[in-house]
């Protein structure tokens, strides 16, 4: 019997790092009398995504007679590392993952990705030319590439129609329209909705104040960044910073137009005017009862700078069964399945990217919207900074910014020398 398996991340809740030997949820039959099972992690537990893979996965067993199943293991994006190191640590670690491009500086320097361009080059119709060249820039050493990214997209804002109309409130559009979308606008905008509903005007999608990243598109705005263009400085306390993290603290804590920590507002489900979200994350309007749209974010003093963020497939070198698993990765990054696949994810192939394709496979969102999503992963967009050390400065970085910042009586002057107090040990080690 040959087979594909979802294992969900529920059991996945209670690993600590200190866990050896078999996770839960990470258990697997491998069937010797009728071949290898691969394993692969990824972060998302979306019924629609899983069904794709699953309908990808069944190709590729009708096509590889050698591989007799095929586990995705469905785990949180906080858990990946944690788990994908301690899998290396005991020796079973998956064959496959998805991983973000903040990771991906640090798992190459460790040589923990297998170097995929042998079989690309060698696999039938891949077409490697059609790879947008500065959109693996990140995943390239010399003519090596260690991994295929299969989500290049920038966070876009996200705003109901509905609830700025009945609130008497300019909307993001309308801001667009009369050329002033600016962060500044917009936080005035948000506080005028709060007032007028009792909601908030905006929620950082996917924060929880514990994930820097999605600040990215106002630091980018105002020219900030935590590290220096070489990653070996901390730059979170200069005035950049100061004034992107200032702006943010007050929709927080004084103009009470954004979630203070420990609230929950989901967007979706129409309990805010606006969010910043990738465009996957556009699935989770269909059906709502509200009308609403998408712009780019706004701009600030360095210009209108999108923040765009990757994630890859990689086969890990630690892995039991390297060639299936480059193999399999070749065939979910070739032409015809990146397309299936950019129906949730944004591509990095130039024939697929562009407005009309990703319309066509979104169902959602019209050639019009999107032609912004476009533009910024083509060009006007910056992906998301990386770090040599990249999961130990996160951690430092978010700890840091909820220590100092991320409080009422914060003082940014005094807390953001702290902030790079935190992070350089670990930038520099």
């Amino acid at each position: 019997m040959r087979r594909r398996t979802f294992l969900t991340g529920a059991g996945l809740a209670g690993v600590t790092a200190g866990s050896t030997g078999c996770l839960p949820g990470f258990s697997r039959t491998r069937p010797g009398s009728e071949g290898i099972t691969l394993r692969m992690t990824m972060w998302s537990s979306n019924p629609d995504h899983l069904s794709l893979f699953q309908e990808i996965a069944d190709d590729f067993l009708a096509e590889h007679e050698e591989v007799s199943g095929i586990e995705f293991e469905s785990l949180g994006l906080d858990q990946l590392d944690m788990v994908l190191t301690t899998g290396m640590t005991a020796g079973d670690p998956p064959d496959l993952t998805w991983l973000p491009v903040e990771s991906s500086r640090e798992y190459i320097d460790a040589g923990a990705l297998l170097d995929v361009a042998p079989t690309l080059a060698s696999t039938p119709d891949y077409d490697v030319d059609d790879l947008v060249p500065e959109l693996q820039e990140r995943w390239r050493a010399g003519e090596a590439q260690y991994g295929v990214p299969f989500s290049t997209g920038p966070l876009i804002m996200y705003f109901n129609r509905t609830l700025y109309s009945e609130a008497g409130v300019d909307s993001p559009a309308d801001l667009l329209a009369a050329g002033d979308w600016t962060w500044e606008s917009f936080r005035e905008t948000s506080r005028q909705l709060t007032e007028a509903t009792g909601l908030p005007g905006y929620v950082v999608n996917d924060f929880d104040f514990q994930n820097w990243t999605r600040l990215l598109p106002l630091m980018e705005a105002y020219g900030a960044s935590p590290w220096d263009e070489d990653a070996v400085r901390c730059t979170a306390d200069a005035p950049e910073m100061a004034d992107a993290l200032g702006l943010f603290h007050s929709m927080v804590f004084e103009d009470g137009s954004s979630p203070v920590p420990g609230r929950q507002v989901d967007f979706f489900g129409g309990q805010a005017g606006s969010t910043t979200a990738f465009l996957g994350s556009s699935t989770l309007l269909d059906g709502v009862d509200f009308e609403w749209d998408v712009l780019p974010t706004p701009g600030g003093p360095a210009g209108d700078i999108q923040s765009v963020g990757q994630s890859a497939i990689v086969a890990l070198s630690a892995g039991r069964q390297q060639e299936a698993a480059l193999a399999f990765l070749a065939h979910l990054t070739a032409r015809a399945n990146a397309e299936k696949i950019s129906r949730f994810f944004p591509p990095s192939r130039a024939s697929l990217l562009n407005a009309e394709v990703l319309a066509q496979s979104s169902g959602l969102l019209s050639a019009e919207q999107l032609e912004p999503v476009v533009e910024a992963i083509s060009g006007s967009g910056h992906i998301f900074p990386v770090a040599p050390n990249g999961a130990r400065v996160a951690n430092a970085l978010d700890s840091s910014l909820d220590e100092f910042v991320y409080t009422p009586e914060a003082d940014l002057d005094e807390a953001l020398p702290r902030v790079c107090t935190a992070i350089d040990p670990v930038i520099s080690a």
